[in-house]
C-alpha cells in the first residue's frame, strides 16, 4: 500500500475515535442535566403539623447531678448545673451551706423540662440526709432535711485467693459490694484470723476465702459495713472459721468453731513488713562457718523496724548479751520466754522488772552482736527449751466458753452455718462460688446472701 494511502487510513481513524468520545461527553451532560431537573427541581413541601409533632417529641422532667468538690465555690457550682447566678446565692442562702464546701458535697439540680426552671436543688450532706431546696415563688426558696433510713442484710462473699487478700476481696466482691466495702470486708478477715494466721504473707493462690458481713444501705446508694458475722479460709489444705459470738456479759468476740477465742494470748509475730531470712533448725552458721542448731527464726527487716512484744509479761533481760547482740526476753503468765536479739536499741520504757504488753515496742531491728545484716533473732522457750516459734504462738490458744455460755455459742454457729453454707465447706477450685442460704457452695461466681 503506497505511503500516502497508508497515512490517511490512520489519520482518518483517529478522527472517527475523537467523534465518538465527543458522542459520549454529549450523552453524559444531558442525562445529567435532566437527572438535576428532576431531583432538585421539584416543588417543596409544606410539612404538615402532625409531621412537625412527630418530630418533635415534649420534653420530659430534668435532672442534673454534680459534685461540690471541697474547697468549690457553691455558687459557682450551682451555675455550672444551669441555675442563673441570682437563684444560686438565692439557693445557698436558704441552705445555710457555707459559700465554698469543706468536703465533697453531691448535688442534684431537678427542673420539669429542658426550658423550664429549676424547681427543686438537693444537698447531700450525709450518707442518710440530704437539704432539700424548693423554690416556692420567683426567687423565693424554702428548705427541708430528708433523711433516710438504713437497711440491713447479709452479705456472702467467696472467692479464691489471686494476690493478696485485699485483691482477692476486690475479684470476688465486684458487683455484691462498693470498692470501700470490699476493702473493709478484707480488714474484718485479716482481723478476725490475726492470731491464727499471718493472712499478708500466708496466704497463697490455691487457697480461698468466705466472709459473712452485715451490710447497712440507704436510697441514697450509701453503704457501710457492719460486723463480719463468720468467716472461713481454707489454706494447707483445711479450712479454718470462726464465728462471731457475743456472751452473757455483753462483750463481742470472735471465736472458732469448738469455742476458743481467736484472739489468742499472742500475736503471730514481733515485727511487720519483713520476710523470713533463717528458719528454725540446723543451718550452717552465716559467720562462723558451722553446721549449727539455729534455735530461733531470723525476720530480715529495714533497720530501725520497730519490734513488738509479742505478749504481756515481765522483762527478764534488757542488755548487750554477747552473739545476741542487744537482746530483751520477756517471761509471760504461762512461764513462755520470747527472745529477741540483735537489736539496734532498746525502747525507752523498756527496763529489766518491768511489765509489758502485747503490741508494746520493746526495741529496734539491728545488726548488733553476730550479724551479717540488720535482722530480728526470735526465740520461744517452752520450759527452758526452744521450740518452733510460729508453730508454739498459734498454739497458744486462749481459755473456751463453758457451760451456758458454750450452749448458746453452739446454737448461734449453728444457725448461721447452716443458713449460710458453712456447715460443711469445702476448699473452692480456682473460681469463686456462690453461697446460697442453707446450701452449699455449687454455683461458679462471686456469691450474695442478702437476708433482710
Amino acid at each position: 500500500m503506497p505511503t500516502d494511502e497508508r497515512y490517511r487510513s490512520r489519520r482518518q481513524r483517529a478522527l472517527e475515535r475523537r467523534t465518538g468520545r465527543r458522542a459520549r461527553a454529549v450523552v453524559f451532560v444531558t442525562v445529567a442535566a435532566l437527572a438535576w431537573l428532576v431531583l432538585f427541581r421539584q416543588p417543596r413541601r409544606t410539612p404538615r403539623a402532625r409531621d412537625v409533632a412527630e418530630r418533635v417529641a415534649p420534653a420530659g422532667p430534668r435532672a442534673i447531678r454534680d459534685t461540690i468538690r471541697a474547697k468549690d465555690g457553691v455558687v459557682s457550682v450551682l451555675v455550672r448545673a444551669g441555675l442563673p447566678a441570682l437563684d444560686a446565692r438565692a439557693v445557698l442562702a436558704a441552705s445555710e451551706l457555707r459559700g465554698r464546701a469543706r468536703r465533697d458535697i453531691p448535688v442534684s439540680v431537678y427542673a420539669d423540662s429542658a426550658a423550664a426552671p429549676v424547681r427543686e436543688v438537693e444537698f447531700q450532706i450525709a450518707d442518710d440526709r440530704s437539704i432539700r431546696v424548693i423554690r416556692v415563688a420567683g426567687t423565693t426558696w424554702t428548705v427541708t432535711e430528708r433523711r433516710e433510713l438504713w437497711r440491713t442484710d447479709t452479705v456472702t462473699v467467696v472467692g479464691p485467693i489471686r494476690g493478696t487478700l485485699v485483691e482477692s476481696f476486690r475479684n470476688a466482691g465486684r458487683g455484691i459490694l462498693t470498692v470501700r466495702g470490699r476493702l473493709e470486708a478484707a480488714y474484718a478477715i485479716a482481723e478476725a484470723f490475726e492470731y491464727k494466721l499471718d493472712v499478708g504473707r500466708d496466704l497463697e493462690t490455691g487457697d480461698s476465702v468466705i466472709a459473712v458481713v452485715e451490710r447497712r444501705r440507704t436510697a441514697f446508694g450509701a453503704e457501710r459495713i457492719g460486723a463480719l458475722l463468720a468467716g472461713g479460709l481454707f489454706h494447707g489444705g483445711r479450712w479454718l472459721r470462726t464465728y462471731r459470738f457475743s456472751t452473757s456479759g455483753g462483750t463481742s468476740e470472735y471465736y472458732d468453731a469448738e469455742g476458743r477465742p481467736m484472739r489468742t494470748t499472742f500475736l503471730a509475730a514481733p515485727v511487720e513488713f519483713r520476710r523470713m531470712s533463717s528458719r528454725f533448725g540446723f543451718r550452717l552458721h552465716p559467720i562462723l562457718g558451722t553446721l549449727r542448731r539455729h534455735d530461733g527464726i531470723d525476720f530480715a527487716a529495714p533497720n530501725g523496724t520497730p519490734v513488738r512484744s509479742v505478749g504481756d509479761g515481765a522483762v527478764i533481760k534488757a542488755r548487750y548479751s554477747g552473739g545476741f547482740g542487744n537482746l530483751v526476753e520477756i517471761r509471760h503468765r504461762n512461764g513462755m520466754i520470747t527472745r529477741y536479739g540483735h537489736l539496734r536499741g532498746f525502747s525507752a520504757t523498756v527496763r529489766e522488772g518491768r511489765m509489758v504488753t502485747q503490741g508494746q515496742v520493746i526495741g529496734y531491728v539491728g545488726s548488733t552482736g553476730l550479724s551479717t545484716g540488720p535482722h530480728l533473732h526470735f526465740e520461744t522457750l517452752v520450759n527452758g527449751v526452744s521450740r518452733e516459734p510460729t508453730r508454739t504462738l498459734r498454739e497458744a490458744s486462749g481459755v473456751l466458753l463453758r457451760g451456758p455460755s458454750l450452749v448458746a455459742f453452739a446454737a448461734a454457729r449453728d444457725a448461721i452455718a447452716s443458713r449460710l453454707g458453712l456447715a460443711a465447706p469445702v476448699p473452692l477450685n480456682a473460681t469463686s462460688r456462690t453461697v446460697d442460704s442453707g446450701r452449699p457452695p455449687v454455683q461458679t461466681g462471686s456469691g450474695v446472701d442478702a437476708t433482710k
